[in-house]
């Protein structure tokens, strides 16, 4: 039974971030932690499925259109630095005070993009050389996050490129998953390191996140930019709420 849950489980977060960029942790990380698993093994379980199920999402969402190869570098690279110093500071840092920060920024993105029109609908000019680089600077907290929680992570990465690199929802999420690949294999290699790592639970909970993953970007892609963008806009509001009160 144990093992059925956590195949459920990681079929649903899955599900639900890979059509909305909300991040698998916000179902994985509370489910798992009332079954008994400790913190920092819950972060590599999570990190082993970013590694697994991103890959086929990122897919769906980027099949017929050119992939920014010079993004997903440059956005990787700096995040490692980030997902380093999240393994270092995993069992440290205060998941309240974190939650906190992080969830006001989404209800503040939230709110930016869902007053200007057509944001992230279509595809525009991207923003000066200025706000790209400081695009490529914030991907350094956000591997950082990717690590520790992760939650909210894909819809503050899709509102960053939406507005620097004038991408679709649809690209930047594609995006998204593909750095966030380097990130969560990188972050699983440095916690089993650590000795943190449960093979069976691992491999199931992978299991189920691929499933997830590739069934629910399919569904999203074929909706279209202002399904995804809603989608993120009502998840991304809930959760902010969510993370501020504490519920």
């Amino acid at each position: 039974m144990r093992i059925a849950s956590i195949f459920v489980v990681a079929f649903l977060a899955a599900l639900l971030s890979s059509m909305s960029g909300a991040g698998a942790g916000i179902i994985l990380f509370p489910s798992l932690l009332w079954m008994g698993f400790p913190y920092p093994l819950v972060a590599a379980i999570s990190s082993v499925n970013s590694a697994c199920w991103v890959l086929p999402a990122s897919r769906n969402y980027l099949k017929g259109r050119q992939v920014n190869w010079m993004l997903v570098i440059g956005y990787s690279a700096l995040g490692l630095i980030g997902c380093y110093l999240g393994v270092l500071l995993v069992v440290h840092v205060n998941q309240r005070k974190l939650e906190l920060c992080v969830g006001a920024l989404i209800m503040f993105l939230v709110v930016y993009a869902y007053i200007r029109k057509g944001f992230g609908e279509k595809r525009r000019e991207p923003a000066s050389v200025m706000g790209r680089t400081v695009g490529y600077l914030a991907s350094l907290p956000l591997g950082f996050y990717e690590t520790v929680f992760g939650s909210g992570n894909g819809i503050l990465f899709s509102t960053l490129t939406v507005h620097a690199e004038g991408f679709e929802f649809r690209e930047a999420l594609g995006h998204y998953y593909l750095v966030s690949f380097s990130w969560g294999f990188y972050a699983a290699i440095l916690l089993a390191e650590k000795g943190y790592y449960d093979i069976p639970v691992m491999a199931t909970a992978a299991a189920g996140s691929v499933l997830g993953g590739y069934l629910g970007s399919l569904y999203a892609r074929g909706k279209g930019n202002r399904f995804l963008k809603l989608l993120a806009l009502i998840i991304g509001g809930f959760l902010g709420i969510k993370m501020v009160m504490g519920w």
